[in-house]
């Protein structure tokens, strides 16, 4: 699968990416943003916000996509110890790093079971939850700690446990009153 995706995407995520002079300015803002994006704090952040400013639908989409979170975060990142597929980033590393498992990316595979999970009881959030993810997914590719096949993998595996979790748990199908 590493030579596949070598070979697809030309051995980029091989390559401990720093900045170039001639890197156009909107990848380096993106790659700061991502950072900030894959962080689980940002997830807390917005889950608060979703709690608190979006009313009874918002709770419910805050309180599911935190449940999805987790559970999606212990299915990403419970089956690395039976792959053992080191972080591009390592396959060449001059300096000792703390090994790591790659495959799959379990920030992918919480980040994805959030975004669906909460799209269930409030689709509106959809949109900008997934610009979020996708640009935290992008920016752990590019900085050479998951191959594209990682992130592709966690985030189907996210978008079996928001499948599950809607079938466990029904999505509300109450619909909130509008205040005229």
């Amino acid at each position: 699968m590493v030579k596949r995706d070598r070979t697809i995407f030309g051995g980029r995520a091989d390559k401990k990416k720093k900045p170039k002079r001639n890197e156009p300015e909107l990848a380096r803002k993106l790659g700061r943003a991502g950072i900030v994006a894959r962080q689980p704090l940002t997830w807390a952040a917005v889950t608060a916000l979703m709690a608190g400013l979006g009313g009874p639908k918002g709770r419910r989409a805050a309180k599911r996509a935190g449940v999805c979170y987790l559970v999606g975060a212990a299915v990403g990142n419970l089956p690395k110890p039976l792959f053992g597929r080191p972080q591009p980033r390592q396959r060449r590393a001059k300096k000792p790093q703390v090994a790591r498992g790659s495959f799959p990316s379990g920030h992918n595979a919480a980040e994805v079971a959030y975004v669906f999970g909460a799209s269930q009881e409030a689709p509106a959030a959809f949109v900008p939850l997934a610009a979020l993810a996708l640009v935290g997914h992008w920016s752990l590719v590019r900085a050479g700690k998951h191959y594209v096949s990682d992130t592709l993998v966690g985030g189907t595996m996210g978008l079996a446990v928001a499948a599950v979790a809607a079938k466990v748990w029904p999505p509300s199908t109450r619909s909130v009153p509008r205040s005229s």
